[in-house]
Order: structure tokens, then sequence, then C-alpha cells
């Protein structure tokens, strides 16, 4: 299976607030001109941390493409998953269809999240030979409330905004130009890997 997905809408808060995040790392509250500077180091910290745990933190949607069907449509970041969307698809004639809900059952229980063909249904057919994406699946995950993200990825989250204060050069010691290191004591809290990704075949 080709399959790629990304980020369409953000979340509308962050796990931190921005007086929180100063606190922890010590800025000074009445230098107004870094408070934009921190809340970027937010932003790019728990983007990070999604990334690198494989889940969206808090409410946002995603977008997820293939090629082909499977029985069960394992939605990347879906950890959890709080609903889908839509589902399209090109079918044979290479037309844009959208899939009805009856379709499908979605499995908001399992982590990540899943997108399963209904009992005793079988998947329309696609565009043969369509070069691009053949199936979309629009969705939305993460938390509701930042108080229902584990506390290990929020202690994570703080020592990475901290690690991004106090290292501001583009290029320090071990980590290459433009690139950026997630400190060993992050990783303790978010873990060495992304816990799910579907196969991708070339």
């Amino acid at each position: 299976m080709n399959a790629s997905w990304s980020r369409t809408v953000d979340p509308v808060q962050e796990p931190v607030s921005l007086s929180d995040a100063k606190l922890h790392c010590r800025a000074l509250a009445d230098v107004p001109d870094e408070d934009p500077t921190l809340a970027a180091y937010i932003r790019a910290a728990r983007e990070l941390g999604e990334g690198h745990t494989g889940r969206g933190w808090l409410t946002q949607t995603w977008r997820f493409v293939c090629d082909e069907w499977a029985d069960d449509l394992w939605l990347p970041m879906a950890g959890p998953l709080q609903s889908v969307t839509s589902v399209k698809y090109y079918d044979s004639d290479g037309v844009l269809q959208t899939l009805a809900s009856s379709a499908y059952v979605v499995d908001t229980s399992s982590v990540p999240g899943r997108l399963c063909r209904a009992p005793n249904t079988s998947w329309p057919s696609l565009q043969a030979d369509r070069s691009s994406w053949r199936i979309e699946v629009i969705y939305v995950v993460g938390q509701t409330s930042v108080a229902a993200i584990p506390s290990m990825f929020k202690v994570g989250l703080f020592l990475m905004v901290d690690h991004l204060w106090e290292n501001r050069s583009a290029v320090q010691v071990g980590i290459g130009i433009g690139g950026i290191e997630v400190p060993l004591g992050v990783q303790t809290f978010w873990g060495d890997q992304v816990y799910w990704a579907p196969p991708v075949c070339a």
C-alpha cells in the first residue's frame, strides 16, 4: 500500500500555556518581546512530540490517502480517534465518490483508530489506472481537553521547550544544520519510537 497523511486543521490551543512555559524556562515575564519566540517553541515542541509519539495530542483534523482498500484501514496519528468526517474514492469510471457511512465501521477504541469494512459488504471498485491517490479519509483525532493529555507527554513537552529556549543556535554539537535533536530526557517521557505507522510498499 502506498499511503501518505497530513494535518489539515491545527489544534485551537497548545497543551501548555505561555505563562506556565515562562515559569518552567525561567523566562522574564516582563519581556513581552520574547512571547512570540516562546510561543513558537511551544508549538514546535508539540509538533515534534506528536510526530515522535505518533499521536495527535489535542483535537485536530488529518487527511489520509492511499491507493487500495484493506479490511482494516489504520489511521495515522489517531491516538485517540474521535471521528471520521468523510471517506472518498475514485470509482472505476474515475468519478470521485463519497462512501456511504453504512459501508464502514469506525473503531475509536483501538489505538490507533481504524476504519473497518462493514460486515457482509464489499469495498467498491477503484479506478484501475489512476496514478495518484484513489482513497481519501478525513478524520478528527486527539484528546478533547488539555487535562486528558497524558502527563508524560506534557512533561516531555516542557523539557523540550526548555531545551529550545536554552539552545537557540542553529548549529550545535551533535546536531546537524537545521536539525532538531530530541534530548534523552525528553525521549524518556515520549518513548523511543512512533507507536504505529502504516506499511508503505514501493
